[in-house]
């Protein structure tokens, strides 16, 4: 899959509340290290960084992504971690030098995502934390399939992106990410579910964040012409139940962890 990440406000908007949802449930998941260093590979605008801290403030945090705009917006979160754009199959840290390497909703956006694990695990201590967590795709994510599935339906066009984006089997489906994790060395592995729920008041409150051209759906959205685009959103409406009202949508992720 492929992401466009280019406005931290946007994203904030749309995907970053399932992320800072996320990031409790899997902090409350993994068995993490409540001082010394932390990296958070794949950082994004910095909801599972935020989310540490608010724990335990006196860790010392680094957070790498690619997105110099999704870097500033978590610098702006917070203002005394260390973030810095970085490619997360070749991150700029020794060896050894993070007791925990984490990655929330990463991996099925990279390119070589063994090549993501093996470098967490080459940057964490000995007896040190290795651990991911990805939204199940294919059966765990209603609120995208949503639009996804009724865009295939109506336009030949979102048939074939469909296909290019769900084809395969996702990173977060059921045994992925333990077997990259046994792959990369890692010890005691060990996956499990992660389901959070999220309220949204309105279809607005739903569709409008993807008009920014944010992320997979957005730049999706904002490339159709103009027919198009307005003949999916009704398509859309009809989906969403035909009344504006706040519909309540479940999420699943795969999390994976493992020692070094």
């Amino acid at each position: 899959m492929t992401y466009v990440a280019r406005d931290g406000d946007a994203y904030e908007r749309g995907m970053g509340r399932w992320s800072r949802m996320l990031a409790e449930v899997f902090l409350d998941a993994v068995a993490w290290p409540e001082e010394g260093d932390i990296l958070d590979a794949g950082c994004g605008t910095g909801a599972l960084s935020a989310a540490l801290h608010a724990r335990h403030p006196a860790l010392r945090l680094t957070g790498i992504d690619p997105s110099p705009a999704f870097i500033a917006a978590a610098r702006a979160r917070l203002p005394l971690a260390r973030f810095a754009t970085g490619d997360i199959q070749a991150l700029d840290l020794p060896d050894a030098s993070q007791d925990a390497a984490l990655a929330l909703l990463v991996l099925q956006f990279v390119p070589d995502p063994a090549q993501a694990v093996a470098e967490m695990a080459r940057v964490t201590r000995p007896g040190g934390l290795v651990a991911t967590a990805m939204w199940d795709f294919w059966g765990g994510f209603p609120f995208l399939r949503l639009f996804a599935d009724t865009a295939a339906a109506i336009l030949p066009q979102a048939a074939a992106w469909r296909g290019r984006h769900w084809g395969g089997t996702p990173i977060g489906s059921p045994g992925r990410l333990g077997a990259l994790f046994r792959q990369a060395g890692l010890r005691e592995v060990s996956e499990q579910d992660l389901t959070i729920r999220q309220e949204l008041r309105s279809f607005a409150d739903w569709y409008e964040p993807w008009l920014a051209g944010e992320g997979m759906m957005g730049a999706f959205l904002v490339a159709l012409p103009a027919a198009d685009r307005a003949r999916l959103e009704r398509a859309l409406r009809a989906a969403w139940g035909g009344v504006d009202q706040p519909r309540s949508f479940v999420a699943t992720a795969r999390m994976a962890q493992g020692r070094v």
